[in-house]
């Protein structure tokens, strides 16, 4: 095992390995760059032959989060994770690392960790709706779809509606923006603003689709997000809007799946969600609703 502590310096290197092996919403190099701040670190331990782990260490709390999974052969996952845990939590002597994982392979390490020097908590549990894009009726037909229809007919009639590239708006009425939505948002809503600053410092770099909705000319939303690597699927990584007016979510989220249809994905993955977050996301009418489980490993005492 390889350990690289200057991601950037072995940004190609860790593109390979996603490449190769990456299958979830998270295996992009830039939203782990994106994580990083002064006090969390982005490393890269290569287990050789495109096999890796990006893990984020905490020199403040003394505590590793894997929340992307492992980079490697079904086979050869459960493997390659214990032995991380193994470096991370006894040979550099730190008591306690985070991990977010699906249902199955969680089960592959309680299993694997049964009976060892280590303890398991479970935190909590996020749900992740994805639509089936090929079903997605464009003219939301029927009833079912009356009250969208109703939705997207008032700001299309009554307003005026521009989509641009987010990428040429200025950093500065972006920011705007996203300070704007944070004020909004209820107090338990845990956002990590820091990620949202750097992806618009960085201009979006590594996402593969930024829009930004003006309406009257004014900036009210940017959706962004990036191709799940070796799928033909979208992660919807960020949304944010102004909440000027009402139902603003609600078109959003419908231009922005109608968009992903007409340029050709399959599914749209709408991200991890709590339960009130959860209930909005479920009047798009997902396919499915697959769970991440946050769970803690701990050295016993």
């Amino acid at each position: 095992m390889k350990i690289y502590k200057d991601i950037k310096k072995h940004k190609s290197k860790i593109i390979s390995s996603i490449n190769k092996f990456g299958f979830l919403p998270e295996h992009n190099y830039y939203h782990c760059l994106y994580r990083q701040t002064p006090n969390k670190r982005c490393i890269f331990f290569d287990f050789g032959r495109g096999r890796g782990i990006m893990a984020l260490f905490n020199k403040k709390n003394k505590v590793w989060y894997v929340t992307n999974g492992i980079l490697a052969p079904k086979a050869e996952m459960l493997g390659i994770f214990l032995e991380f845990v193994d470096y991370a939590l006894h040979k550099k002597n730190i008591k306690k690392m985070s991990v977010e994982t699906g249902e199955d392979f969680k089960a592959e390490i309680f299993k694997g960790l049964r009976n060892s020097k280590y303890k398991i908590s479970v935190n909590y549990t996020l749900n992740w709706p994805v639509i089936n894009l090929y079903k997605w009726d464009e003219k939301l037909s029927g009833k079912e779809w009356k009250k969208f229809r109703n939705i997207r007919n008032r700001f299309h009639n009554y307003l005026q509606i521009k989509v641009n590239d987010a990428k040429k708006i200025g950093n500065g009425t972006l920011r705007s923006l996203l300070f704007s939505w944070l004020k909004r948002r209820h107090p338990r809503d845990k956002v990590d603003y820091s990620y949202y600053l750097n992806v618009i410092n960085s201009n979006f770099k590594g996402f593969e689709m930024a829009r930004a909705l003006l309406i009257n000319n004014e900036l009210c939303s940017i959706s962004a997000g990036w191709k799940i690597p070796n799928s033909d699927d979208f992660y919807c990584g960020i949304g944010i809007f102004n909440y000027e007016h009402r139902d603003m979510g609600d078109f959003v989220n419908l231009d922005d799946l109608m968009h992903l249809k007409k340029i050709g994905y399959k599914h749209a993955d709408l991200g991890g969600s709590d339960k009130a977050i959860l209930h909005f996301k479920r009047k798009f009418k997902p396919e499915k609703i697959y769970k991440t489980f946050i769970f803690s490993i701990a050295r016993k005492k």
